[in-house]
């Protein structure tokens, strides 16, 4: 059966010039000029695909996209624009849009968008989400600080502004990050790289590349993430770990543009645009003297703040739907749904590790769970509650009641990771996702050494 294009746009040329263009590539194409025909045809028929235009005569373009996923929380809804409205298009990818395309456009780059459209459609009726590997193209949820998230993204990204992203671990900042590159219209690559994962000198090597010779090992030249990046983006994650000595190259480069590789002479220039996210208070480590306040000034020119789940709570579900439906993809389940109970469940915790725990806590149920729904029992069940009765945040509380710091939390943390390794800095390494060099650093912030010498 040929798929169904509905298109929603009061331009009468346009519409019909559209139709005929989908319906000789073998769509059934229905053209409707308002938001109240396209509300009635969506009534009627299940459509695959919808084009919408942002401005009709009856009402608003992203307003009627909020409609419409009411009634199909899965359809694929293109806006198109009227120009280069970036910021107009972003307040609809948050919607929940499925992406937008300014007018005037090129009939291959429609067709390829609503392929597009029409495969995640598919996808999605099969219970299937898109590719883990695949970019993001819209921020999951509906609170308050998550739209002014979208409209200072669509407001930045095109420009070349650095931008710094803060928040807890796991709250989503490499996706953020994922989106200013793909809204910036940038045509390199984007390059992340973990500031925390790596010794002093690999990172150097991983982040300015190297000349044959410049180290024991160094059998070839290699290119660093500033020349694979190129017009792109280079993604400095965790970048309040950075030693003083990375900081210093990396201030240079902020401010001219240009660097040499490890062990060589010839200067390199760069267009790469920069975009760090951190979970540190960098004010603060800039007050301790762990962090350089001219290169802080140089990464936050503009800084977005990504809430923690506790703090906007109307994310959970639309952030648990979209997160099973993923992990349903990669255990190759089919479709399965969350019980009432359920979602009141999710939306009680306080998710203290955010969106990577709550991917985590899904999958997990996915994996000891048959059958076609998930309920509140079974989740209960898998994810261990805090003890007596308390709330999931008395965990993270002194004797006193106070909630404590996230430098406390790590530091409890790293001591929890070397008791269980009998003092083995490797293995807490290893527990810990960092490298030796940065927990030594953090060793040394907090006072804290290994009871034994089982170090390797």
């Amino acid at each position: 059966m040929s798929p169904r294009l509905l298109v929603v746009d009061d331009d009468a040329a346009l519409n019909l010039a559209l139709c005929a263009h989908f319906e000789d590539r073998g769509w059934q194409a229905t053209g409707v000029y308002d938001c109240a025909a396209a509300l009635a045809a969506t009534a009627g028929a299940a459509f695959e695909v919808v084009l919408l235009d942002v401005q009709l005569p009856d009402g608003d373009g992203v307003e009627l996209l909020g409609r419409l996923l009411e009634r199909d929380p899965r359809l694929p809804v293109i806006l198109m624009t009227g120009g280069r409205d970036v910021e107009r298009a972003m307040q609809a990818i948050a919607a929940g849009a499925f992406d937008w395309l300014p007018k005037p456009f090129e009939p291959a780059e429609l067709e390829r968008l609503v392929d597009r459209a029409l495969a995640a459609r598919q996808a999605s009726t099969a219970g299937f989400a898109e590719p883990d590997d695949a970019p993001p193209r819209t921020l999951v949820g509906e609170s308050r600080a998550l739209l002014e998230i979208g409209k200072t993204l669509a407001r930045v990204a095109p420009s070349d502004t650095r931008v710094l992203i803060t928040g807890e671990s796991g709250t989503g900042k490499e996706v953020i990050a994922r989106l200013v590159h793909a809204y910036s219209g940038r045509r390199g690559p984007f390059v992340a790289v973990n500031c925390a994962a790596l010794v002093e000198t690999l990172l150097e090597s991983e982040l300015f590349g190297h000349e044959r010779g410049a180290f024991t090992g160094a059998h070839a030249a290699k290119p660093g993430k500033f020349e694979q990046a190129a017009e792109g983006t280079l993604f400095l994650d965790e970048v309040g770990e950075l030693p003083p000595t990375v900081q210093a190259k990396l201030l240079r480069v902020l401010q001219e543009g240009a660097f040499e590789r490890v062990g060589g002479t010839r200067t390199l220039e760069t267009r790469a645009r920069i975009v760090a996210a951190t979970n540190r208070d960098l004010p603060a480590e800039v007050t301790a003297g762990r962090f350089r306040e001219d290169l802080l000034y140089r990464l936050a020119v503009v800084t977005l703040h990504v809430p923690p789940l506790r703090e906007r709570r109307e994310d959970i579900l639309p952030l648990a739907r979209h997160l099973l439906a993923r992990a349903c993809r990669r255990l190759d389940r089919s479709a399965v749904t969350l019980a009432p109970d359920a979602e009141a469940w999710l939306r009680a915790r306080d998710w203290p590790g955010n969106v990577r725990e709550l991917d985590n806590a899904l999958t997990r149920a996915l994996v000891h769970v048959r059958g076609p729904r998930l309920t509140a029992d079974m989740l209960d069940g898998l994810i261990a509650a805090p003890p007596d009765g308390a709330t999931a945040t008395d965990a993270f509380r002194d004797a006193g009641g106070r909630l404590y710091s996230l430098d406390e939390l790590e530091a409890i943390q790293i001591a929890n990771a070397l008791r269980e390794t009998g003092g083995h800095k490797g293995r807490a390494c290893a527990i810990l996702g960092i490298s030796r060099p940065a927990l030594e650093r953090k060793l040394d912030r907090y006072g804290l050494r290994p009871r034994t010498r089982a170090e390797d």
